[in-house]
């Protein structure tokens, strides 16, 4: 049997498999991310970021490789375990940059306090070479209660129960 040669037709599985192997290193850097975190691996969280990176929380931005080290020297300090879960992202891409929205849980031990998560990720990646960085992150909370406050705190608006903290609404629905 003759092998296909229309270029037309080469040309498209060509870009249709670039596209699933930039899916796959977005995918990976996400992974990765999440690891890293969970070790305390400052430097390789760092590296996943571009030098002007932003990284959002409760509304807070960190702009640039050396705030976003300080943020997370600071958030690491804090909590005695971490553990992400990433569960599910929808990636859109468009050449060498790309769009992504990301659902996860986490635990999280702080304050001698165990807080079980779930969060979203809104991101943008940009393409460096061959590697996929963040651009931006911004993190938001469905939910962060302590353990012992369950069903209370996420059956109530207020979902967002740092210790120490008032109450307060979710980010997000």
């Amino acid at each position: 049997m003759p092998m296909d040669t229309d270029p037309d037709r080469l040309d498209t599985l060509t870009r249709r498999l670039a596209r699933l192997e930039d899916r796959a290193r977005i995918q990976d850097l996400i992974a990765a991310y999440a690891i890293a975190v969970d070790d305390r691996d400052l430097d390789a969280v760092v590296s996943m970021f571009t030098e002007d990176g932003e990284f959002v929380r409760s509304g807070v931005t960190s702009r640039g490789r050396d705030a976003i080290r300080a943020f997370y020297r600071g958030a690491m300090d804090r909590y005695i375990l971490t553990l992400h879960q990433p569960l599910s992202d929808l990636l859109s891409l468009d050449g060498d940059h790309a769009r992504g929205l990301l659902t996860g849980r986490a635990e999280l031990a702080l304050d001698g306090t165990l807080v079980l998560a779930s969060y979203r990720y809104a991101d943008e990646y940009v393409r460096r070479d061959e590697d996929w960085l963040f651009a931006r992150r911004d993190l938001r909370f469905h939910y962060a209660v302590p353990v012992d406050e369950l069903n209370d705190g996420i059956c109530a608006d207020e979902r967002i129960r740092w210790p120490g903290t008032s109450p307060r609404l979710g980010d997000l629905p």
